[in-house]
């Protein structure tokens, strides 16, 4: 049975689709928190997972490892790699600070 993802991102690559998958967060064996994740580039799927010390920091930390994962990529690099037309990933750590978050002009 394959698991639903807890949330998706879906990127623009260079005229394709790159997506990315986060699944729930769940606890590990140890009692740490584990959130895995999916990226599947078009030629490539990478399947890893981010751990923390409950759900939500799990979480937080799977975005960000591949947050920077994405903006080293030679796609990213070579501006190929965009959400909504854009560079910026609106993944932490920068979400909430680039120009999806900019106020419009007043006239």
């Amino acid at each position: 049975m394959t698991e639903a993802p807890y949330a998706e991102r879906r990127f623009e690559l260079d005229g394709e689709e790159l997506v990315v998958r986060f699944f729930a967060p769940s606890r590990a064996p140890g009692g740490e928190f584990q959130c895995r994740y999916l990226v599947g580039w078009p030629e490539r799927e990478f399947r890893r997972y981010a751990s923390g010390e409950d759900g939500v920091q799990a979480l937080l930390l799977a975005m960000r490892t591949v947050h920077s994962e994405l903006v080293e990529s030679e796609a990213y690099k070579a501006g190929l790699l965009t959400w909504c037309g854009q560079a910026d990933l609106d993944l932490p750590p920068t979400w909430d600070a680039g120009p999806l978050y900019d106020p419009p002009r007043q006239a």
